[in-house]
């Protein structure tokens, strides 16, 4: 009985919070989502999710879905093998989270632009610090956030982001956006 009693007293303690953090959720900002293999697994916009390292069955799962390509921003570590029995094409771009370029994000904002190999399931070790900055140039860039919108969603929007990366928090409120779009529009081979 008191098993049971504990039980229910901890459900309901769950409840309460799921209630209470969904409440304060904005409506705007990624959607938590459930699927086997992807942790810290989130819906962006319905061409674009994000999440921490998939294993080989979350790669399998994300395909199922429907999702066509996944961009590792890892360095020293590829997707290919994870990847392998799948149709989903693989980008790998080496983001440093100590030092993001502008280089990087004009990459992942070219990749997340062809629309015909979408959607697109972008990744790096924990979903948190190299995703959320590419998440939130691309919030700025492609739908019109303010820095401090997007800022605010990679910080407080529930991925793990680790405070120690103050850098990358700088550099978004410092990119220069007018340079990344003229950077996006020129021509590439």
């Amino acid at each position: 009985m008191h098993a049971m009693r504990k039980a229910i007293i901890l459900s309901f303690i769950f409840l309460i919070s799921f209630i209470l953090f969904s409440a304060d959720r904005p409506e705007k900002w990624a959607v938590p989502m459930k699927l086997d293999g992807v942790p810290n697994f989130h819906k962006v916009t319905d061409n674009l999710y994000r999440s921490e390292q998939p294993t080989a069955e979350g790669m399998k799962n994300v395909e199922k879905m429907g999702i066509k390509t996944v961009i590792n921003l890892r360095n020293f570590h590829s997707d290919k093998d994870k990847l392998s029995g799948t149709g989903l094409l693989n980008e790998e771009l080496d983001v440093n989270t100590w030092h993001i370029e502008d280089e990087d994000v004009v990459k992942f904002i070219k990749i997340v632009r062809k629309k015909e190999n979408g959607p697109f399931l972008v990744h790096c070790q924990h979903g948190a610090d190299r995703t959320g900055v590419m998440c939130a140039i691309f919030r700025i860039i492609e739908q019109g956030w303010t820095k401090e919108d997007a800022i605010k969603e990679m910080t407080d929007g529930g991925y793990g982001f680790h405070s120690m990366w103050i850098n990358i928090i700088n550099y978004v409120k410092k990119v220069d956006i007018d340079k990344i779009k003229k950077e996006l529009e020129k021509k590439t081979d």
